[in-house]
Protein backbone atom coordinates (compact mmCIF):
# COMPACT_ATOMS: atom_id res chain seq x y z
CA UNK A 1 0.00 0.00 0.00
CA UNK A 2 1.26 3.28 -1.06
CA UNK A 3 0.34 5.56 2.09
CA UNK A 4 0.59 9.16 2.44
CA UNK A 5 0.64 10.64 5.87
CA UNK A 6 -0.74 14.79 6.57
CA UNK A 7 0.02 16.40 9.85
CA UNK A 8 0.05 20.04 10.63
CA UNK A 9 3.43 20.39 12.16
CA UNK A 10 6.96 18.52 10.74
CA UNK A 11 7.38 17.53 14.34
CA UNK A 12 6.29 18.71 17.55
CA UNK A 13 7.18 17.24 21.01
CA UNK A 14 3.56 16.80 22.23
CA UNK A 15 2.60 15.17 19.20
CA UNK A 16 4.27 11.44 20.31
CA UNK A 17 1.33 9.58 19.03
CA UNK A 18 1.42 10.80 15.57
CA UNK A 19 5.33 9.97 15.39
CA UNK A 20 4.39 6.10 16.12
CA UNK A 21 1.81 6.09 13.63
CA UNK A 22 4.24 6.93 11.09
CA UNK A 23 6.82 5.05 12.64
CA UNK A 24 4.64 1.86 12.41
CA UNK A 25 2.49 2.38 9.39
CA UNK A 26 5.46 3.34 7.32
CA UNK A 27 3.92 5.98 4.95
CA UNK A 28 5.60 6.62 1.61
CA UNK A 29 6.29 10.22 2.59
CA UNK A 30 4.82 12.60 5.25
CA UNK A 31 2.93 15.60 4.45
CA UNK A 32 3.47 18.75 6.42
CA UNK A 33 2.83 22.22 7.06
CA UNK A 34 -0.32 23.83 8.59
CA UNK A 35 -3.87 22.53 8.06
CA UNK A 36 -3.17 22.87 3.67
CA UNK A 37 -0.05 20.59 4.13
CA UNK A 38 2.35 21.23 1.13
CA UNK A 39 5.81 20.35 2.47
CA UNK A 40 7.14 17.06 2.28
CA UNK A 41 9.37 15.30 5.18
CA UNK A 42 11.18 13.53 2.82
CA UNK A 43 12.07 16.81 0.81
CA UNK A 44 10.34 19.27 -1.54
CA UNK A 45 7.10 20.38 -1.95
CA UNK A 46 3.68 19.57 -3.94
CA UNK A 47 4.27 22.99 -5.34
CA UNK A 48 6.35 24.11 -7.96
CA UNK A 49 7.66 27.91 -8.06
CA UNK A 50 5.87 30.46 -6.36
CA UNK A 51 3.70 29.09 -4.74
CA UNK A 52 6.84 26.63 -3.29
CA UNK A 53 7.48 29.62 -1.26
CA UNK A 54 6.10 30.37 2.03
CA UNK A 55 6.23 34.28 1.91
CA UNK A 56 3.71 34.13 -1.30
CA UNK A 57 1.45 30.87 -0.10
CA UNK A 58 0.56 33.16 3.03
CA UNK A 59 -0.36 36.35 0.69
CA UNK A 60 -2.52 34.40 -1.15
CA UNK A 61 -3.94 32.79 1.00
CA UNK A 62 -4.99 35.72 2.95
CA UNK A 63 -6.16 37.62 0.38
CA UNK A 64 -8.00 34.99 -1.46
CA UNK A 65 -8.48 32.07 0.32
CA UNK A 66 -11.08 30.63 -1.36
CA UNK A 67 -8.59 30.76 -4.39
CA UNK A 68 -5.54 29.40 -3.01
CA UNK A 69 -7.45 26.37 -1.56
CA UNK A 70 -8.80 25.57 -5.86
CA UNK A 71 -4.63 25.95 -6.06
CA UNK A 72 -3.63 23.92 -3.45
CA UNK A 73 -6.90 20.94 -4.39
CA UNK A 74 -4.89 21.12 -8.04
CA UNK A 75 -1.24 20.55 -7.13
CA UNK A 76 -2.58 18.02 -4.23
CA UNK A 77 -4.29 15.87 -7.21
CA UNK A 78 -1.73 16.18 -8.97
CA UNK A 79 0.98 15.13 -6.61
CA UNK A 80 -0.86 12.10 -5.50
CA UNK A 81 -1.72 11.40 -8.86
CA UNK A 82 2.10 11.39 -9.67
CA UNK A 83 3.08 9.18 -6.56
CA UNK A 84 0.17 6.65 -7.21
CA UNK A 85 -0.91 7.31 -3.39
CA UNK A 86 -3.31 4.25 -2.55
CA UNK A 87 -4.38 5.93 0.72
CA UNK A 88 -4.38 9.09 2.81
CA UNK A 89 -4.08 9.45 6.71
CA UNK A 90 -5.12 12.63 8.23
CA UNK A 91 -4.60 13.89 11.35
CA UNK A 92 -6.43 16.14 12.65
CA UNK A 93 -10.03 17.20 11.10
CA UNK A 94 -9.41 20.34 10.14
CA UNK A 95 -6.41 19.28 7.47
CA UNK A 96 -8.86 16.24 6.63
CA UNK A 97 -11.05 18.85 5.10
CA UNK A 98 -8.75 20.42 3.24
CA UNK A 99 -7.15 17.07 1.24
CA UNK A 100 -10.68 15.37 1.09
CA UNK A 101 -11.50 17.27 -2.67
CA UNK A 102 -8.58 16.07 -4.34
CA UNK A 103 -8.68 12.69 -3.12
CA UNK A 104 -12.01 12.20 -3.97
CA UNK A 105 -11.30 13.49 -7.49
CA UNK A 106 -8.59 11.14 -7.84
CA UNK A 107 -10.53 7.65 -6.82
CA UNK A 108 -8.47 7.65 -3.57
CA UNK A 109 -9.98 6.45 -0.47
CA UNK A 110 -8.73 9.09 3.06
CA UNK A 111 -9.42 8.60 6.37
CA UNK A 112 -8.89 11.29 8.93
CA UNK A 113 -7.89 10.73 13.00
CA UNK A 114 -9.14 13.45 15.43
CA UNK A 115 -7.27 13.80 18.06
CA UNK A 116 -9.29 15.90 20.60
CA UNK A 117 -10.01 19.51 20.51
CA UNK A 118 -11.04 19.32 16.57
CA UNK A 119 -14.16 17.43 17.75
CA UNK A 120 -15.00 19.43 20.29
CA UNK A 121 -13.66 23.23 20.73
CA UNK A 122 -15.90 25.56 20.07
CA UNK A 123 -14.46 27.73 17.57
CA UNK A 124 -13.12 24.84 15.11
CA UNK A 125 -16.64 23.48 15.22
CA UNK A 126 -17.90 26.89 13.93
CA UNK A 127 -15.28 26.62 11.23
CA UNK A 128 -15.28 23.47 9.82
CA UNK A 129 -18.26 21.82 11.04
CA UNK A 130 -19.89 22.43 7.59
CA UNK A 131 -17.15 21.02 5.90
CA UNK A 132 -17.37 17.96 8.36
CA UNK A 133 -20.61 17.32 7.59
CA UNK A 134 -19.73 17.52 3.72
CA UNK A 135 -16.77 15.13 3.47
CA UNK A 136 -16.83 12.66 6.82
CA UNK A 137 -19.86 10.27 5.33
CA UNK A 138 -17.90 9.92 2.05
CA UNK A 139 -14.23 9.09 4.03
CA UNK A 140 -13.30 5.68 4.28
CA UNK A 141 -12.54 5.78 7.81
CA UNK A 142 -13.01 8.15 10.67
CA UNK A 143 -10.69 7.13 13.91
CA UNK A 144 -11.16 8.73 16.70
CA UNK A 145 -8.88 8.51 20.19
CA UNK A 146 -11.80 8.38 22.70
CA UNK A 147 -15.52 7.35 22.75
CA UNK A 148 -16.54 10.98 24.11
CA UNK A 149 -15.71 12.14 20.68
CA UNK A 150 -18.60 10.20 18.73
CA UNK A 151 -21.51 12.48 19.43
CA UNK A 152 -20.08 16.12 18.94
CA UNK A 153 -19.10 14.41 14.81
CA UNK A 154 -22.55 12.65 14.75
CA UNK A 155 -24.28 15.83 15.30
CA UNK A 156 -22.83 17.30 12.74
CA UNK A 157 -22.47 14.83 10.09
CA UNK A 158 -25.68 12.48 11.33
CA UNK A 159 -24.90 9.20 12.54
CA UNK A 160 -21.09 7.92 10.96
CA UNK A 161 -21.09 4.09 10.51
CA UNK A 162 -17.47 4.54 9.47
CA UNK A 163 -16.16 5.61 12.74
CA UNK A 164 -14.48 3.51 14.49
CA UNK A 165 -12.81 4.48 18.09
CA UNK A 166 -8.96 3.80 18.19
CA UNK A 167 -6.73 4.99 21.28
CA UNK A 168 -3.90 6.01 21.12
CA UNK A 169 -1.44 3.79 21.96
CA UNK A 170 2.66 3.20 23.42
CA UNK A 171 5.57 1.55 22.51
CA UNK A 172 5.44 -0.85 25.56
CA UNK A 173 8.59 -2.31 24.23
CA UNK A 174 10.50 1.09 24.93
CA UNK A 175 8.41 2.32 27.86
CA UNK A 176 8.98 0.03 30.38
CA UNK A 177 8.78 0.20 34.60
CA UNK A 178 12.10 0.92 35.89
CA UNK A 179 13.02 1.06 39.48
CA UNK A 180 11.46 3.85 41.40
CA UNK A 181 13.35 5.91 44.05
CA UNK A 182 12.93 5.79 47.86
CA UNK A 183 9.93 8.47 48.98
CA UNK A 184 6.97 9.67 47.00
CA UNK A 185 7.97 10.87 43.80
CA UNK A 186 5.15 12.44 41.18
CA UNK A 187 5.99 13.41 37.49
CA UNK A 188 3.96 15.47 34.91
CA UNK A 189 4.88 15.20 31.00
CA UNK A 190 2.56 17.65 29.62
CA UNK A 191 2.36 21.38 27.97
CA UNK A 192 1.23 24.08 30.86
CA UNK A 193 -1.88 24.95 28.65
CA UNK A 194 -5.65 25.21 29.89
CA UNK A 195 -6.90 21.95 28.97
CA UNK A 196 -4.18 20.52 30.95
CA UNK A 197 -5.01 21.59 34.26
CA UNK A 198 -1.44 22.11 35.53
CA UNK A 199 -1.51 25.06 38.15
CA UNK A 200 -4.72 22.60 39.50
CA UNK A 201 -2.05 19.74 39.59
CA UNK A 202 0.47 22.29 41.30
CA UNK A 203 -2.35 22.76 43.85
CA UNK A 204 -3.07 19.40 44.83
CA UNK A 205 0.19 18.50 45.20
CA UNK A 206 0.88 21.86 47.60
CA UNK A 207 -2.20 20.15 49.97
CA UNK A 208 -0.40 17.08 49.72
CA UNK A 209 2.34 18.49 51.31
CA UNK A 210 0.90 19.57 54.73
CA UNK A 211 0.62 15.48 55.39
CA UNK A 212 4.07 14.75 53.38
CA UNK A 213 6.77 17.36 53.70
CA UNK A 214 9.02 15.66 51.68
CA UNK A 215 7.07 14.65 48.67
CA UNK A 216 8.37 15.36 45.36
CA UNK A 217 6.91 16.81 42.01
CA UNK A 218 8.61 16.99 38.63
CA UNK A 219 6.92 18.54 35.90
CA UNK A 220 8.68 17.98 31.91
CA UNK A 221 6.72 20.66 29.21
CA UNK A 222 6.29 24.24 28.92
CA UNK A 223 3.51 26.48 26.96
CA UNK A 224 1.96 29.59 27.45
CA UNK A 225 0.76 28.85 31.18
CA UNK A 226 4.17 27.95 32.19
CA UNK A 227 5.27 31.27 33.76
CA UNK A 228 2.29 31.45 36.09
CA UNK A 229 2.81 28.12 37.27
CA UNK A 230 6.24 28.91 38.17
CA UNK A 231 5.14 32.57 39.58
CA UNK A 232 2.84 30.59 41.58
CA UNK A 233 5.60 27.77 42.64
CA UNK A 234 7.93 31.07 44.04
CA UNK A 235 5.32 33.11 45.31
CA UNK A 236 4.16 30.13 48.01
CA UNK A 237 7.69 28.61 48.80
CA UNK A 238 7.02 25.18 47.01
CA UNK A 239 10.22 25.07 45.01
CA UNK A 240 12.39 22.84 46.84
CA UNK A 241 9.55 20.41 46.40
CA UNK A 242 8.46 21.21 42.64
CA UNK A 243 10.69 21.05 40.09
CA UNK A 244 10.32 22.41 36.59
CA UNK A 245 12.41 20.76 33.67
CA UNK A 246 10.91 22.60 30.50
CA UNK A 247 10.51 21.04 27.53
CA UNK A 248 11.84 17.24 26.48
CA UNK A 249 12.16 14.67 24.26
CA UNK A 250 10.96 11.60 24.92
CA UNK A 251 14.18 9.88 25.48
CA UNK A 252 14.94 12.30 27.80
CA UNK A 253 12.01 11.88 30.13
CA UNK A 254 11.75 8.26 30.10
CA UNK A 255 13.78 7.68 32.93
CA UNK A 256 12.42 10.17 34.90
CA UNK A 257 9.48 8.11 34.21
CA UNK A 258 11.08 4.91 35.31
CA UNK A 259 11.96 6.81 38.61
CA UNK A 260 8.69 7.64 39.83
CA UNK A 261 5.64 6.80 41.71
CA UNK A 262 2.87 8.58 40.63
CA UNK A 263 1.72 10.13 37.51
CA UNK A 264 -0.59 13.27 37.75
CA UNK A 265 -2.41 14.86 34.92
CA UNK A 266 -5.45 17.22 35.99
CA UNK A 267 -7.24 17.80 32.09
CA UNK A 268 -10.29 19.71 31.99
CA UNK A 269 -12.71 20.58 29.28
CA UNK A 270 -12.08 24.40 28.92
CA UNK A 271 -14.73 26.93 28.54
CA UNK A 272 -13.53 27.17 24.62
CA UNK A 273 -14.31 23.73 24.46
CA UNK A 274 -10.71 22.40 24.03
CA UNK A 275 -10.57 18.90 25.15
CA UNK A 276 -8.14 16.09 25.20
CA UNK A 277 -8.38 13.05 23.53
CA UNK A 278 -6.45 10.16 25.27
CA UNK A 279 -3.15 11.69 26.62
CA UNK A 280 -0.01 9.59 25.74
CA UNK A 281 1.88 10.78 28.41
CA UNK A 282 -0.63 8.55 30.95
CA UNK A 283 -0.51 6.02 27.97
CA UNK A 284 3.88 6.61 28.89
CA UNK A 285 3.54 6.35 32.52
CA UNK A 286 1.00 3.41 32.50
CA UNK A 287 3.16 1.59 30.78
CA UNK A 288 6.36 2.65 32.85
CA UNK A 289 4.66 0.64 35.82
CA UNK A 290 2.99 4.38 37.44
CA UNK A 291 0.01 4.82 39.30
CA UNK A 292 -2.12 7.39 37.78
CA UNK A 293 -3.93 10.16 39.13
CA UNK A 294 -6.03 12.34 36.84
CA UNK A 295 -9.53 13.55 36.03
CA UNK A 296 -12.80 11.68 34.81
CA UNK A 297 -12.05 13.23 31.33
CA UNK A 298 -12.65 12.31 27.60
CA UNK A 299 -10.21 8.98 26.87
CA UNK A 300 -8.83 8.85 30.22
CA UNK A 301 -11.23 6.35 32.40
CA UNK A 302 -10.51 4.29 29.37
CA UNK A 303 -7.15 4.41 29.95
CA UNK A 304 -7.17 4.16 33.73
CA UNK A 305 -9.36 1.66 35.23
CA UNK A 306 -10.61 3.79 38.66
CA UNK A 307 -9.40 2.01 41.67
CA UNK A 308 -7.34 -0.76 39.82
CA UNK A 309 -4.58 1.56 38.15
CA UNK A 310 -5.02 4.42 39.23
CA UNK A 311 -7.23 7.22 40.83
CA UNK A 312 -9.78 9.64 39.07
CA UNK A 313 -11.69 12.76 40.20
CA UNK A 314 -13.85 14.94 39.08
CA UNK A 315 -12.95 18.04 36.99
CA UNK A 316 -11.73 21.10 38.75
CA UNK A 317 -11.45 19.30 42.27
CA UNK A 318 -8.24 19.91 42.96
CA UNK A 319 -9.49 19.11 46.92
CA UNK A 320 -10.41 15.54 45.58
CA UNK A 321 -7.38 15.03 43.50
CA UNK A 322 -5.10 16.11 46.81
CA UNK A 323 -6.78 13.49 48.74
CA UNK A 324 -6.07 11.05 46.17
CA UNK A 325 -2.84 11.99 46.07
CA UNK A 326 -2.69 11.45 49.74
CA UNK A 327 -4.65 7.82 49.64
CA UNK A 328 -1.80 6.78 46.94
CA UNK A 329 1.48 8.50 49.53
CA UNK A 330 -0.04 6.65 52.42
CA UNK A 331 -0.31 3.09 51.19
CA UNK A 332 2.98 2.92 48.78
CA UNK A 333 2.23 -0.68 48.31
CA UNK A 334 -1.14 -0.44 47.05
CA UNK A 335 0.56 2.31 44.92
CA UNK A 336 2.93 -0.20 43.39
CA UNK A 337 0.66 -2.91 42.63
CA UNK A 338 -2.11 -0.06 40.92
CA UNK A 339 1.67 0.33 38.83
CA UNK A 340 1.80 -3.26 37.58
CA UNK A 341 -2.00 -2.99 36.97
CA UNK A 342 -1.42 -0.39 34.47
CA UNK A 343 1.43 -1.98 32.89
CA UNK A 344 -0.85 -4.73 32.35
CA UNK A 345 -3.54 -2.67 30.85
CA UNK A 346 -1.50 -0.67 28.84
CA UNK A 347 -0.12 -4.37 27.31
CA UNK A 348 -3.46 -5.70 26.76
CA UNK A 349 -5.24 -2.25 25.11
CA UNK A 350 -2.71 0.37 24.08
CA UNK A 351 0.29 -1.82 22.09
CA UNK A 352 0.60 0.40 19.61
CA UNK A 353 1.68 -2.12 17.14
CA UNK A 354 -1.51 -3.76 17.73
CA UNK A 355 -3.62 -0.78 17.59
CA UNK A 356 -1.41 0.26 14.10
CA UNK A 357 -2.89 -2.76 12.68
CA UNK A 358 -6.64 -1.73 13.37
CA UNK A 359 -5.85 1.84 11.89
CA UNK A 360 -4.00 -0.08 8.52
CA UNK A 361 -6.45 -2.99 7.98
CA UNK A 362 -9.35 0.67 7.56
CA UNK A 363 -7.21 2.58 5.30
CA UNK A 364 -8.08 0.77 1.81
Amino acid sequence: MRLIIARSNFFSYSETFIEEQINQLEPVDVLYEGWQPSRLKGGGSIYPIPFSILAVRGVLRRALPGLYQKIYTYYLQRFLRDQNIDAFLANYGPLGANIYEACAAEGIPYSVVFLGFDAAEKKTLDTYGSRYATYLPRAKAIICVAESMRANLEAIAGPLPNLHVIPCGVDVSRFTPGTSREGFNVISVARFAEKKGSLKSIKAFEILLQDFPDAQLRMVGDGPLWEEAKEYVTAHGLSSNIHFLGAMGQSDYLPLLQESNVFIQHSVLTPSGDSEGTPVAILEASACGLAICSTRHAGIPDAVVEGKTGLLVDEHDVEGMASALKDLARDLKKTRLMGAAAREHMEAHYDVVKLSVKIKGLLV
